[in-house]
């Protein structure tokens, strides 16, 4: 249940940290005065995350805390009691991105059934139980407002009660090479559909920021930091003024590439091996699995 007298500590809940828009996400809220709370399965990794995290912090700024929670977001139960953790520590969130998937290669045909409902454990069980967990919390801080036109705010600070995805254009544009991500980002596109009707009339910001692209720090267009700052203008909009989709780089210029280096592939040309987690993909991508989320880069 919601609690009856909200924290006064501004909160992100960041399900789904690792290398890359994870941490620049939670850095960047960290820096703005926001406590953080990092859920993913390697412990230690995150222990890592979570001190690059603290190294943002505003110097004196003592109510900020940045706290790291060990789950894998596959484990719908796990990831329940995982959150109650974050709020019996830290409080209620303003903030919720999801940030959790196995982006990686899948085969179709040679993408096993299990294989399939693995990554649905991820990408639609998992932020389903996280918007379960949230909207209580979120419909809360925004009906508390003294008007139901305005986001409360306290401290001289406007409240924000938000639920953002990372998501992509893959879930309007499917990429043969990627078909169950494909697919599950439709699914994830769909629900955030029916969270907005249900919660944004009572007060809360449902959105999406399209990842359209391979995330690299040396490109200026598809850095980490740049998502970041998305996800951070996204939360902090006032409610007329809202977004729900926000893209960054272009699915055009996303498959252009692909189509060029050969990775728009007909079934004869597509490589058994490519769907096998952990491997390297021939070519000029290499496929890298981080914890929770996993991601294609471009090979030097």
């Amino acid at each position: 249940m919601a609690s009856s007298s909200p924290d006064q500590r501004r909160l992100l809940v960041l399900i789904g940290s690792g290398p890359g828009i994870g941490v620049a996400t939670a850095s960047l809220f960290a820096s703005k005065g926001f406590s953080v709370a990092l859920l993913s399965r390697d412990d230690e990794r995150q222990q890592e995350d979570a001190a690059k995290v603290r190294s943002s912090v505003t110097a004196g700024e003592v109510t900020v805390k940045v706290e790291s929670f060990p789950v894998d977001a596959r484990d719908h139960v796990a990831l329940r009691t995982a959150l109650e953790a974050v709020h019996a520590s830290l409080g209620p969130p303003e903030v919720v991105v999801y940030n959790a998937a196995r982006v990686g290669f899948s085969q179709f045909g040679e993408f096993t059934p299990d294989e399939l409902l693995d990554d649905f454990k991820v990408n639609g069980v998992g932020i389903y139980t996280a918007s379960v967990w949230a909207m209580p919390y979120l419909v809360e801080l925004a009906s508390s407002s003294s008007s139901q036109e305005e986001e409360r705010e306290e401290n001289g600070r406007r409240r924000h009660p938000s639920f953002l995805l990372s998501g992509s254009g893959i879930n309007y544009s499917p990429l043969p090479p990627i078909f169950s991500l494909s697919m599950q980002k439709a699914a994830q596109s769909n629900l955030l559909k029916t969270l907005e009707q249900m919660f944004g009339p009572q007060g809360v910001h449902i959105a999406r920021l399209d990842i359209n692209g391979f995330v690299r720090e040396d490109d200026e267009v598809m850095a980490p930091a740049r998502c970041a700052e998305q996800h951070w203008r996204l939360s902090q909009q006032d409610r007329d003024s809202w977004e729900h989709v926000v893209d960054v780089g272009m699915m055009d210029a996303l498959i252009a590439a692909m189509k060029a280096q050969g990775f728009m592939l007909t079934s004869s040309q597509y490589p058994e091996c490519y769907h096998k987690r952990g491997r390297e993909a021939p070519g000029p991508f290499s496929y890298a699995m981080a914890s929770d989320v996993a991601y294609m880069t471009p090979t030097p």
